[in-house]
């Protein structure tokens, strides 16, 4: 099934793209997306350690079993004032 990905400040600048569609299977969580980010970018495993996850504008649950045409937003933390 795809998943729509958007990668937001640090991360988007760092993977240099602000959006992706995956193909994962049925049945992925939260956690599990992550850890295939985690694969997939392994220069930048450490920085989804810290991450807020959103699925379709609401914060999603580690446990969370995404489903198809799902948009999954990934937030690093943000510091500053």
């Amino acid at each position: 099934m795809k998943v729509k990905i958007l990668y937001f400040s640090s991360l988007k600048d760092r993977i240099k793209k602000s959006q992706e569609v995956m193909d994962i299977p049925e049945g992925t969580t939260v956690s599990s997306l992550i850890n295939v980010l985690k694969n997939t970018y392994p220069e930048l495993e450490k920085n989804f350690d810290s991450v807020m996850v959103a699925v379709n504008e609401e914060y999603a649950s580690a446990e969370q079993i995404l489903k198809e045409g799902d948009t999954v937003a990934i937030i690093p933390p943000v510091s500053g004032g």
